[in-house]
């Protein structure tokens, strides 16, 4: 009875070894000024009785995060914050 050479063939056994690595944490976010300041500060106020079309996206999370996208500009809302809040930054009315 003839052999096949490859039922014959011996693997080497796979070995494995602890290697320690160091995880660095993600970026942080921006904790300047820049981070605090409302994103349509630079822009003059806006008439409340004009029309202003505005982009609402949903982000998700923990604390349901919603992404507003206004006059050239953009900024993240918790969904806790009322509606009343969101629009006057986004007409920039000081409040």
């Amino acid at each position: 009875m003839r052999t096949n050479p490859v039922d014959k063939q011996v693997f080497p056994s796979t070995t494995w070894a602890w290697k320690q690595v160091k995880m660095k944490p993600p970026p942080a976010g921006h904790n300047g000024a820049r981070a605090k300041r409302g994103r349509w500060r630079h822009l003059a106020q806006w008439p409340r009785t004009r029309k202003l079309q505005v982009t609402v996206t949903y982000r998700g999370g923990a604390e349901s995060w919603w992404l507003i996208e206004a006059r050239g500009s953009q900024g993240a809302f918790p969904g806790h914050a009322a509606l009343e809040d969101v629009m006057s930054q986004v007409f920039n009315e000081g409040r």
